[in-house]
C-alpha cells in the first residue's frame, strides 16, 4: 500500500508545483508583501490614533504630500495600499492618481516589476516600515501609561540607613579603651624629650 502511495504523492507534488515555477514569480516574497500590507491595515485599525500615526510616518518616510493622502482616503484605499503607493511614488515619482489608473492596486508586485523596481527591496522596505509603525505605537502606549501613573517619592533610605547601621556596628565594640598597653622601657621616640 505504501509503495503505491509514494509515487502518487510525488506526482501530485510535481503537478501542483509546476505552475509556481512557471509563473516566473516566487510566491514567498509576494505573499510576504501582501501580509505586510494586511498588517499595516490592522495597525491603522488598532486604536483611534493608528491612522494618524501611519499618515505622519508615511509623510516622513516617503515624502508623500497631504493632498495625496487625502485623495487616497477619499478613494477608500486601505492603509496598506496607501503605504505601497507612497513607496512606489517615492521611487518612480508618479502620483497616486496615475498609479491607480494603471491599476497598481490590483497587484503591487507585478506593477513594481513592470516599473523596473526591485520587488524584494520594496517588500523589505515596507516590512521595516511596519516594524517602525509598531514601535511608534508601543512607545505612545507606554508614554500614556507613564503619564497616567503617579509616582510618589520614596523616603531617602540611603544616608539614614547607613548611619543607623554604623550605630549598630559601634555597639558591638566592647570598650573604647585600648585592650593592650605596651610599655617601652624608657626609650623615647624621635623628637620627644
Amino acid at each position: 500500500m505504501r509503495i503505491r502511495t509514494f509515487p502518487g504523492l510525488l506526482f501530485a507534488i510535481l503537478v501542483f508545483s509546476v505552475p509556481l515555477f512557471g509563473s516566473g514569480q516566487s510566491p514567498e516574497p509576494s505573499v510576504a508583501l501582501n501580509a505586510t500590507l494586511a498588517m499595516l491595515n490592522r495597525e491603522a485599525s488598532l486604536d483611534s490614533e493608528g491612522a494618524i500615526l501611519l499618515s505622519d510616518l508615511i509623510q516622513k518616510e516617503f515624502g508623500t504630500s497631504e493632498e495625496e493622502l487625502r485623495w487616497a482616503l477619499k478613494q477608500s484605499l486601505s492603509w496598506g495600499e496607501i503605504t505601497a503607493l507612497a513607496y512606489i511614488q517615492a521611487t518612480t515619482g508618479k502620483s497616486f492618481v496615475e498609479m491607480t489608473q494603471e491599476e497598481a492596486t490590483r497587484n503591487f508586485w507585478s506593477y513594481a516589476e513592470n516599473a523596473g523596481m526591485s520587488c524584494e527591496k520594496m517588500a523589505h522596505s515596507l516590512g521595516s516600515f511596519l516594524k517602525r509603525a509598531e514601535r511608534e505605537r508601543n512607545s505612545r502606549i507606554f508614554d500614556r501609561l507613564r503619564a497616567s501613573r503617579r509616582v510618589h517619592p520614596l523616603p531617602d533610605l540611603g544616608s539614614g540607613f547607613g548611619l543607623f547601621q554604623e550605630a549598630l556596628d559601634f555597639r558591638r565594640i566592647d570598650s573604647p579603651r585600648p585592650t593592650k598597653i605596651h610599655e617601652a622601657g624608657g626609650l623615647l621616640a624621635k623628637g620627644e624629650k
